[in-house]
């Protein structure tokens, strides 16, 4: 039976998840971010397609797919300014299997637009016959896409078996600063090597944002979308619960500053 799935859908799914944050950005001093998405894991099959809107404007941007009539996999960009990092030519691509570190940006090539307008993709064509996706374990594929008129660089993560009928779409991940590059697994950029921030668990349920692994008091805002702080306090142990009951849901920026570092952590959570 044919099966799509929106990112959007795994999404929504995800928010409701025990100790779950959805998605996740921290910016380094010039306000640069990654935005990583650590995805409900979706495993797919013969027929089945899987719609990546990678910046979530309710765009679909790219989409995973295994063809109900031949059973082969690929990935199309949706637009025609999207590509993806891979050998090919005119009508046939193979998306290259990156490597965790491997560098995203416009200096590695080709780009192929194929799978929009007619042209294909091949991950795994019959059962490894043709393509590069081949009992793959945490393989990565870069993709170049438009966020109002400029280039990101992002990646997607995920298992494919030898006959391309059975593959996990695990996470993604784009830099939200127009043409800079990222590496295939680059989740954050870096902020200060001695910065204890880098050890900081932040999950969101319901109305309740918990931090855990801190090293030092520290202070915290919460922000809405358009920049506006609506809650903010101190840490002074270990774990700390924020309770957010009295604002509205929606998705929330999370600002956390050490009180004795100028490190400054954000990440989008959902309540």
């Amino acid at each position: 039976m044919k099966k799509t799935t929106s990112l959007k859908l795994s999404k929504q799914l995800a928010k409701y998840g025990a100790l779950t944050a959805a998605i996740v950005g921290v910016n380094d001093a010039s306000g640069q971010s990654i935005i990583y998405d650590d995805i409900a894991d979706y495993t797919g099959g013969v027929g089945d397609t899987f719609m990546i809107d990678l910046d979530g404007n309710g765009t679909d941007d790219f989409q995973i797919r295994n063809e109900l009539s031949t059973s082969n996999l690929y990935i199309d960009p949706l637009t025609a300014s999207n590509d993806v990092l891979g050998s090919g030519g005119a009508t046939y691509a193979y998306p290259f299997v990156l490597n965790n570190g491997d560098a995203i940006s416009s200096g590695t090539t080709p780009w192929n637009n194929n799978g929009f307008a007619g042209g294909f993709q091949s991950l795994n064509y019959s059962s490894c016959s043709i393509g590069n996706w081949c009992d793959i374990t945490d393989g990565y594929i870069g993709l170049r896409f438009n966020i109002s008129g400029n280039t990101h660089y992002g990646w997607v993560r995920l298992d494919v078996d030898s006959s391309g009928n059975v593959w996990t779409v695990k996470d993604l991940a784009y830099s939200d600063t127009p043409n800079t590059a990222l590496t295939a697994g680059q989740q954050t950029l870096s902020i200060e090597e001695n910065s204890t921030l880098n050890a900081i668990k932040i999950v969101g349920l319901n109305k309740s944002i918990g931090l855990y692994n801190l090293q030092a008091p520290t202070n915290y805002r919460i922000l809405n979308m358009t920049g506006k702080e609506v809650l903010s306090g101190t840490t002074s142990d270990h774990s700390h619960v924020v309770e957010a009951t009295t604002i509205a849901n929606g998705v929330y920026i999370i600002e956390l500053t050490e009180s004795n570092s100028r490190a400054i952590i954000r990440k989008k959570i959902i309540l």
